[in-house]
């Protein structure tokens, strides 16, 4: 549920005490800041509720984020997503299946911090200050066909960095009742960054394009590893 409803989606400190900031200028040094970072760790967790008050946990994933070297990396439950300049990776490990797309400057977009993608669907956007958070709240126009109704993103003022996105849907989701019986409500969903231990020597295989599939000419064949694995490739 948590992977389709991403689908749905789109996955200053210094700067802050000189003037008010947009959400706009928040929101793109953030992202600036982040794609100038030469290596990124994160451990992600993705937190989805049933409805946009409820505290009940309807379902969540661990996962991770690492950027190194112009390739991100990253892993939400057992579904990888590997982005090279020229090339995104989708590998279900449930289903034994990987999607391969070529794709120019393809590294960045398949990040669940490209905020800055927001900014292009979302009319409607405020910010709001506390002592270690610049809060950024986006919004559709009255006529969209996004499907959120809103995002709140947090980026902590030290550093810029992203640490929580919330998404409120406006698709509706079945679940049950405390009776069992069927219901639909509109959910929302969690995402959170805290910092992950670099370990290079397995980071390094994380991102290594030979270690997922080799490419000669308009060939493209799976690494040994993935030797059960159907390819699909767009």
């Amino acid at each position: 549920m948590i992977l389709w409803l991403l689908f749905l989606s789109i996955s200053i400190n210094s700067y802050g005490q000189q003037k008010k900031l947009s959400v706009d200028e928040v929101i793109r040094t953030a992202e600036d800041v982040l794609k100038k970072r030469k290596q990124v760790s994160y451990n992600t967790k993705y937190t989805l509720y049933s409805d946009y008050s409820t505290k009940e946990i309807y379902e969540q994933y661990k996962g991770v984020f690492l950027k190194k070297n112009n390739v991100c990396y990253v892993k939400i439950k057992n579904t990888e997503f590997i982005a090279y300049d020229n090339y995104g990776l989708k590998i279900n490990n449930d289903e034994k299946a990987i999607q391969i797309r070529n794709a120019a400057n393809a590294a960045f977009e398949e990040s669940p911090l490209s905020v800055t993608a927001y900014l292009k669907v979302f009319e409607n956007r405020t910010i709001k200050n506390d002592k270690d958070f610049y809060i950024c709240e986006l919004k559709p126009g009255k006529i969209s066909q996004v499907m959120l109704s809103k995002v709140i993103i947090y980026i902590k003022k030290s550093d810029l960095s992203i640490t929580k996105q919330l998404l409120y849907y406006v698709e509706k989701m079945e679940t049950k009742d405390k009776n069992g019986k069927k219901i639909y409500t509109t959910p929302r969903l969690e995402i959170t960054f805290s910092n992950r231990i670099i370990d290079n020597k397995k980071d390094d295989l994380l991102i290594k394009r030979d270690n997922y599939f080799t490419v000669k000419g308009s060939d493209i064949k799976l690494s040994q590893r993935f030797s059960g694995y159907k390819l699909f490739k767009s």
